[in-house]
Formats: C-alpha cells, structure tokens, sequence
C-alpha cells in the first residue's frame, strides 16, 4: 500500500512525466511559491539512474511532504545549458537541490546515489507487480 502511495504521487506530482526546460529557474520559483516550504530539485542523467534518482526524489519528498518535488532528466542537446543554469558543470550527478519558497537555494548533494535499502524498496515494489 505504502509503495502504490509512493508511486501515485510520483504520477501525480508530475514526476514522472519530467522534462527538460530551457530555463528551469523562473518553474522553480512558482512551484517553490506554491509548497509549504519550498522546492527538492533532482538532476539526473537519462537511464536507470532517472529512475534509481525519482525514488531518491520520493523519499525526500516523504520525510518531508511540505517540499515540493521535480526531477529534471538530462537531454543531450540541453546538457550544458541546464547543469550551467543549477551551477552543476563540474558536479558528479545525480544532485538535489533545495531552494526555499522564495526560490532561494538552501542546500544542495551531489553525487547523491540512492543508498542499497532504497534500492531494495524500489526492486520488491517492481516484483509485486
């Protein structure tokens, strides 16, 4: 139960439908504005670790549901703009960034990889399907 609730608001927060913006800052602001305490920003590679990261995302979110989540997948032809606009260029992905209501960043990791338990949450929620 508690997995399908994980996963629905993933669905329903937009996560899984995650795009790459031209300009990610002015969507961070407004969803920023419209949480209780800000925004969690994840920035990830395409691929498995899109995956491995949206789940990071959710538990972030769930410790802390006032935080509004969105993932940002990479696209190759974005790349460089995108991790320019997080001030990213040299940091290992994935990353979570933190920024308050006001859209000022509060904290950031990178390098975040999604610890073994989460991992082991995440292969027992597909297996039950």
């Amino acid at each position: 139960m508690k997995r399908t609730l994980i996963v629905s608001t993933l669905v329903i927060s937009g996560i899984a439908n995650a795009a790459v913006m031209a300009n990610p800052q002015p969507e961070v602001v407004a969803k920023a504005g419209n949480s209780s305490k800000g925004v969690i920003v994840a920035v990830t590679e395409p691929g498995e670790i899109a995956a491995d990261t949206a789940w990071l995302l959710s538990a972030q979110v769930h410790k802390s549901n006032e935080y509004a989540p969105m993932l940002v997948v990479l696209k190759p032809e974005d790349r460089e703009a995108v991790l320019k606009k997080f001030d990213l260029s040299a940091a290992p992905l994935p990353a979570l960034i933190y920024f308050d209501r006001r859209g000022n960043e509060v904290s950031r990791v990178v390098g975040a990889y999604p610890t073994a338990s989460l991992k082991k949450v995440r292969a027992i929620a597909y297996s039950a399907k």
